[in-house]
């Protein structure tokens, strides 16, 4: 997606076609999240992503990679779509009111939307992290336990080390995607309603035009999801550790101190291969339902 594109879709688009590519990227990364998840609370896994993997499969069966699937469903699609809508809103009022170019405009609008995100991203993702390590029945159970034992507190667990990965992580990766998308052969040129002298319509694309722009898509959005995940997990590790903490247990510590411990036990980058795996696929489907939809609502 370039500058021009975000400034041709509304807030409501936006949201819509966020949402639609949320519910893409979740359903398709979940069952690797999970291992994820699981290899990064060290007090349930198997040491291994594949024996992580076999374990889940052993005890809980297929099922059990998609547990906790329908908080982070519903997470994920407001995520996204709160994701896009505050993307493109600052990116327009970046352009528009401060001349931005390009290379500042989109990381900058990234990081805003990467704040507002943390406020509805952390909570599902909690209930996961939770899940794992206690096995609740629900969402519900989940919360409730944490509200009853820890009060508020309980509920913003790890809020800190979402904040810490989201802002800088979607400044990568709208960066990246923006970058790439114009690089890789295969996206058509961008057009604005009522710029031209002709009044003849533009020509459809071939089939293998429709090829070239969907595989730039594919291979943008998966890099760029790649990238991200590639320099952020390590933020990602902490904020997973913060989440699973026994209340005044050792690992009960502030984001800095459970980064300083990470180190030191050389686990910053623990579930690197799953979460790689997870992200080319995922983002790639996100991205292409992205802008499928986003083409399809543009203008309204």
């Amino acid at each position: 997606m370039t500058v021009q594109d975000a400034r041709q879709l509304s807030p409501v688009a936006s949201y819509i076609a966020g949402c639609s590519a949320g519910s893409a990227g979740i359903v398709t990364g979940f069952p690797f999240d999970t291992v994820k998840v699981r290899l990064q609370n060290q007090q349930i896994g198997h040491g291994t992503s594949w024996g992580t993997f076999k374990g889940i499969l052993r005890h809980q069966g297929v099922r059990g990679l998609f547990t906790g699937l329908s908080p982070q469903l519903v997470g994920g699609a407001l995520e996204c779509g709160v994701n896009y809508a505050v993307y493109n809103e600052s990116l327009s009022f970046l352009s528009r009111e401060w001349h931005a170019p390009s290379a500042l405009s989109v990381p900058l609008a990234g990081g805003a939307a990467g704040f507002f995100l943390s406020i509805i991203l952390s909570p599902a993702e909690l209930v996961k992290a939770a899940d794992a390590r206690l096995a609740f029945k629900t969402p519900r159970d989940c919360l409730r336990h944490l509200f009853q034992t820890e009060g508020l507190r309980g509920l913003a667990r790890g809020f800190s080390g979402t904040l810490a990965r989201e802002i800088p992580g979607n400044a990568i990766y709208f960066s990246t995607y923006t970058a790439l998308r114009s690089c890789i052969p295969g996206k058509p040129p961008a057009t604005r309603s009522g710029e031209g002298c002709s009044s003849a319509p533009a020509s459809a694309p071939t089939l293998l035009q429709r090829l070239a722009n969907a595989s730039s898509m594919v291979l943008a959005g998966g890099a760029a999801g790649t990238v991200m995940w590639a320099l952020v997990l390590p933020m990602d590790v902490a904020k997973t550790r913060m989440q699973v903490a026994l209340p005044g247990s050792r690992r009960d510590l502030s984001l800095p101190a459970t980064l300083r411990a990470l180190r030191r036990e050389g686990k910053l980058y623990t579930g690197l291969a799953p979460t790689l795996v997870r992200a080319f696929p995922a983002n790639a489907a996100q991205w292409v339902v992205w802008e499928l939809v986003a083409g399809l609502l543009e203008g309204h």
